[in-house]
């Protein structure tokens, strides 16, 4: 099972990719031209809301998919998918005033638009926020993965923690907790 820390971070980007999945949503159904970037942004979100939300939810329940690899994997392509949709759309807004005419009219993403204009600023900040959880969630994984191991499960973690805090006290003791003749 997850943390308790690690499930809330994944509630709250599962609500910013929704939110992110709305904006490309509107942006696609009233588009007149087709954007390359518009799709990568839709295809970013589902990725993100499929392998770290309802990924999940299944890894609460089946405890190898919580083994530290696989998650600083996913973490980590998350990470990077969400920053290159953030910036991919940032560089093709160019991120002026939508009060702005000319500038609405020169843009392929926004097409004149003003509703487009703020949906697809808003698209970006929505992009970065989730990006930023991914930072976190990537930070808490590689901590894990470098305390646990690979592959670790939580009965390892356990015991784990069990043999460093009796070493702490001055008995040293195998995984059972008790010490072997060799120590006596």
């Amino acid at each position: 099972m997850l943390s308790t820390t690690d499930n809330l971070l994944r509630i709250l980007n599962a609500m910013f990719l929704i939110i992110c999945m709305a904006f490309v949503s509107a942006l696609l159904n009233t588009q007149n031209q087709n954007s390359g970037r518009v799709n990568y942004c839709m295809f970013t979100a589902a990725f993100g809301l499929t392998t770290d939300s309802f990924y999940g939810i299944a890894a609460n329940f089946w405890e190898p998919l919580t083994w530290p690899l696989v998650l600083v994997c996913l973490d980590f392509l998350n990470f990077a998918f969400t920053f290159s949709a953030g910036t991919v759309i940032a560089v093709g807004i160019r991120a002026h005033s939508c009060k702005n005419e000319s500038y609405r009219n020169g843009n392929k993403i926004i097409q004149g638009d003003e509703n487009r204009c703020r949906i697809t600023q808003a698209l970006v900040a929505f992009l970065y926020f989730s990006m930023f959880i991914f930072i976190v969630k990537l930070t808490m994984s590689i901590i894990t993965l470098m305390q646990n191991g690979a592959f670790s499960s939580a009965t390892s973690r356990f015991y784990g923690r069990r043999r460093r805090n009796n070493a702490s006290a001055g008995v040293p003791t195998d995984m059972g907790g008790v010490p072997s003749i060799s120590q006596v």
